[in-house]
């Protein structure tokens, strides 16, 4: 999932994202709880942009993809790179993915009139 995504300010987008294990076979998310967090850099505290489990649609969970939309305020950030993370976990059962891997997200400058 470490795919580089490169979106205008202000850009509302729906973000796709797969979960897979070690040995690159789809992870059921059917039952997960999710967090998307951005940061602008991994060692951060607090996400720029986050989406919380009732934000995602889940209709393709059983293959390992989930979408979410970044709204145009959620893009809204300054231009530079982000670092982006997937966290899944599941109620009362050991974790089968502590955190996807990170993906990568170019905000550029909008261009207005």
């Amino acid at each position: 999932m470490a795919a580089k995504l490169t979106l205008k300010q202000g850009e509302a987008k729906i973000l796709t994202l797969t979960v897979t294990d070690k040995s690159g076979g789809a992870v059921d998310l059917s039952g997960a709880i999710l967090l998307l967090g951005v940061k602008k850099s991994p060692g951060d505290g607090a996400y720029v942009i986050a989406k919380a489990e009732a934000d995602f649609d889940k209709s393709r969970a059983p293959e390992g993809m989930v979408s979410v939309t970044l709204t145009a305020t959620d893009t809204n950030q300054a231009e530079g790179n982000y670092v982006g993370e997937l966290k899944c976990s599941w109620a009362g059962l050991p974790a089968l993915v502590d955190k996807s891997a990170d993906f990568y997200l170019q905000i550029k400058q909008a261009v207005t009139d």
